[in-house]
């Protein structure tokens, strides 16, 4: 159980009762102030309370308790899974966003689709990209980290939940979150908050202030909110269930009284009861798997064939002392003592597996700190400035469990290997003596991976507005940095691993002890990963709510223009990035394979964007109860197309009490700067050759016996050919607040995305498959010159395998050496669904009591194939 305490200190005491189910309420028109609706760009804009825009206000937070945006996400019903989070970055490895972030995916259409802004500006996007899968594999995803933001410091966060590309640019397909800070705020507020558990030894503190005073006579306001977060890391050693990634012993018991007090255990006699479906170890351990290099080696003449090894020459290292060391009839008893507290045995005995979380960390050790300050000053004439300053940092460390080398990446056993020479049968026999083994099933588990993490992002901006003539006009410059600095120790380098298994010294790697005095530190080194993103930009627009009047009301109109600068920057470690090149035994170098075991090589990426904007939007009164909007937007991309949008939104107030509203608008999402210039990126995965798996299925092969899944490399490279994805979003819906009920409001309203040119991958699997219906459409002729799917590059066949390809009916073919698969624009993809709201609020004399509940549902998520 999780604990927390907390104290505030405040110069103002307010007292709040609330009572909260989904703190999320829909934004109100009884403002006395006007203010900018994220909805609407237009100052006191009639039609702000027919947009669905739904609204967490500072009381909201408060209620919810939470530390950081990530924790806010899960708050916010239209927000889909946040991929960007700790346990997808431990999946991912270096390749992840790793270190303190969160991603908003409204509507689940996918990271990058929604646009985030700070008072109503765009925040620069994380350093670090990572892949999310999409059509068939997995495509470079950005996101603005939602840590960035002082979760003390907001005063509301407005969620426009359909699409506003026509309002606010790109990325705005799936909907925008604007996060408001408190304005022009006086006092000063200081608090802490303390968290601990009842079973495990870590703590939580969060330490939040915020001062704001007036200068000049009022005239000038300085406002500074600062938040900072220590949470203590939680070893996965502290849970039973989180340090054994072996799940089997949990999903059966044995109950004396039938009872199931925690529903966790499996019927008496269920299928699934010790099923290897719950067994998350890993055959990679540091007790091995090795196989003689060249076939002559495990004939039948050799005395240690069917002995200490199979028929294929392959042998497994067991714990000394263990049973199958010694219960093959073949041995007679006999037990190959390594010497190293290890035994040689037959393979095929029963893999000694490992468990992956054992000495991890299931909870990071992180420090946040951001720091946003805030001073608007009247000019006195007319004119304000507002000047906005930020700065955010996080330190990030958590422990991963140790590296396994990829099974297409094979390290091989020198015949000079020192420790290979050294074991010996008791009679003083050397039977490996000399051989080359190639390395299999193994991990280097004497090291575990630290992985440490520090991100910094500032944001800088000077505006000004006033009024001319009934005119509101607002313009400013913004200049925002991220950098990201991702080091992960304890790596594993595969040329020092080579030379270390050729070395015929005392020095060489010993894989043979199961970690014990291996020599593990000379193959040691750290892996870096930097990363910049930077965004200027500078707007101007015009606005005023009553440029004319009509019959039914006054024409409020905006005009505006954007241009923004930006670029990334992701710098990999030399031994990924080809800068340090690692030749394997079959010849392959960058970039098929990199000097890091476990790590697909990554190029470096430098990419650049120029994008000018110019926008507009109208608010028309069609009748005295219907207000209508209309917006559109150009876009001048440097790298990719032009866009233009639109959107027309109506609010209709059929009676007291009882709103219609409607929207249909157009939106775009720009190929990220990744996705264009990535110079060559691959990636390796665990995948079906399906053509090999037909044959093997043809010529009568066991399932147990298969050999055509294993892992195989993508290479794509950036497209500069790709277009902007496009969607038609449509909103209708209603909103009932019956006089006859103070404070009750309830919505609905059903919204449909379908969106066209969705970039993604084709995907290993796909193409695979359409290999293999080549393959067989073209049975056995020309063999010569027949190359099936040109995207599937094979290495060349076995002359000795003939006879194999001749039963399946097809033209001989080797192992998959890698996929090309490019990103492209896919066919439509549709998205549909409804959002359900009540809100009731009730004054008594204990307080303001608010019941919230808002639901999100997706009932419709289909992609076109093509």
């Amino acid at each position: 159980m999780y604990k927390s305490y907390s104290k505030i200190w405040t110069i103002t005491v307010l007292f709040l009762f609330t009572v909260q189910g989904v703190l999320a309420q829909e934004d109100s028109s009884k403002e006395v102030e006007e203010i900018t609706v994220t909805g609407t760009q237009i100052k006191g804009a009639k039609i702000s309370g027919a947009l669905p825009v739904s609204v967490i206000s500072i009381e909201d937070i408060e209620g919810l308790g939470v530390d950081s945006g990530e924790e806010l996400l899960e708050n916010i019903a239209e927000n889909g899974m946040n991929l960007f989070n700790e346990a997808e970055n431990a999946s991912g490895g270096v390749n992840s966003a790793r270190g303190d972030m969160g991603a908003y995916n409204l509507r689940n259409m996918g990271t990058g689709n929604t646009l985030t802004l700070l008072n109503g500006r765009r925040l620069v996007n994380s350093p670090g990209y990572q892949t999310e899968l999409i059509g068939g594999d997995y495509v470079p995803a950005m996101t603005v980290n939602s840590n960035l933001v002082p979760v003390w410091g907001i005063d509301r966060m407005e969620i426009l939940r359909d699409g506003a590309s026509a309002i606010y640019g790109a990325d705005a397909v799936a909907g925008v979150v604007n996060n408001v800070l408190q304005k022009d705020y006086e006092g000063f507020q200081f608090r802490t908050k303390f968290g601990w558990f009842d079973n495990f030894d870590a703590e939580d503190k969060t330490f939040t202030a915020k001062f704001g005073k007036n200068f000049n006579g009022g005239a000038t306001n300085i406002s500074i909110f600062f938040d900072h977060y220590d949470r203590e890391p939680i070893s996965a050693q502290e849970d039973p269930r989180w340090g054994n990634s072996d799940h089997r012993q949990w999903t059966t018991c044995d109950l004396a009284d039938g009872v199931d007090p925690e529903g966790r255990c499996l019927p008496a006699g269920s299928p699934w009861a010790n099923s290897t479906s719950f067994r998350n170890t890993s055959v990679n351990n540091n007790y091995g798997q090795f196989d003689m290099v060249t076939s002559s080696e495990h004939g039948s003449s050799n005395p240690y064939n069917h002995v200490f090894t199979d028929s294929n020459g392959e042998f497994e290292v067991f714990p000394l002392g263990d049973s199958r060391c010694s219960n093959r009839s073949s041995q007679g008893g006999e037990v190959f003592d390594t010497g190293y507290g290890t035994c040689i045995a037959q393979d095929g005995n029963g893999t000694e597996r490992y468990n992956l979380w054992g000495f991890t960390d299931a909870r990071s050790d992180l420090q946040r700190n951001n720091v946003f300050v805030y001073i608007n000053h009247d000019l006195g004439n007319g004119i304000e400035s507002f000047t906005e300053a930020s700065f955010y940092t996080s330190d990030y460390k958590i422990t991963r469990h140790p590296s396994a080398p990829f099974s297409s990446v094979k390290h091989r056993v020198g015949p000079d290997n020192y420790w290979l020479n050294q074991m010996k049968l008791a009679d003083g026999t050397a039977h490996f003596s000399g051989k080359q083994l190639y390395v299999d099933n193994y991990r280097f588990a004497e090291k575990m991976r630290r992985v440490e993490v520090e991100k910094k992002t500032y944001r800088l901006l000077q505006g000004f507005r006033g009024s001319f003539d009934e005119w509101d006009w607002e313009g400013a410059l913004l200049i925002s940095k991220a950098t990201s600095d991702d080091i992960t120790k304890d790596r594993i380098s595969n040329t020092l691993l080579k030379e270390a298994l050729w070395d015929s010294t005392a020095a060489a790697y010993n894989p043979f002890s199961a970690g014990v005095d291996s020599n593990i530190e000379r193959l040691l080194i750290d892996v870096y990963r930097k990363g910049e993103s930077e965004l200027n930009m500078l707007d101007f627009k015009v606005a005023n709510n009553e440029v004319f009047e009509m019959p039914a009301g006054p024409i409020g109109m905006m005009f505006g223009f954007e241009y923004r600068h930006e670029t990334v920057v992701d710098d990999r470690d030399p031994r990924l990035d080809g800068t340090i090149n690692y030749i394997d035994y079959e010849s392959d170098t960058y970039p098929e394979v990199s000097d890091v075991v476990n790590s697909s090589p990554t190029g470096d990426v430098y990419g650049k964007r120029d994008v000018m904007s110019l926008f507009t939007e109208a608010q028309i009164p069609l009748a005295e109860n219907v207000n209508a909007q209309v917006a559109m937007r150009y876009e001048d991309l440097s790298d990719v197309d032009r866009a233009l949008v639109g959107k027309i939104a109506i609010g209709w107030e059929i009676t007291d009490g009882i709103l219609f509203r409607a929207s249909a608008s157009t939106a775009f999402r720009a190929p990220n700067i990744i996705q264009i210039n990535e110079k060559i990126v691959v990636r390796s995965g665990t995948r079906n050759d399906y053509a090999m798996y037909r044959v093997e299925q043809l010529n009568g092969l066991d399932k147990d016996d298969l050999n055509s899944r294993l892992s195989m490399q993508r290479q794509a490279t950036g497209a500069s050919n790709l277009v902007s994805e496009e969607s038609d979003n449509t909103s209708i819906g209603f909103v009932f607040s019956p006089p006859q009920v103070d404070d009750l409001t309830i919505t609905a309203d059903y919204w449909s995305i379908e969106k066209e040119n969705t970039i993604g991958l084709f995907g290993r699997d796909n193409h695979t498959v359409q290999d293999m219906a080549l393959r067989f459409a073209n049975g056995t002729n020309n063999c010569d010159s027949f190359v099936g799917n040109p995207a599937v590059v094979r290495d060349a066949p076995d002359a000795d395998e003939a006879a194999y390809f001749a039963t399946a009916g097809v033209c001989p073919f080797g192992n998959v050496k890698h996929v090309e698969d490019n990103y492209l624009n896919l066919a439509t993809r549709t998205i549909e669904g409804f959002d359900v709201g009540v809100y009731y609020n009730v004054d008594t004399s204990f307080g303001d009591i608010g019941i919230r509940y808002i639901g999100s549902f997706i009932d419709t998520f289909e992609q076109v194939p093509g």
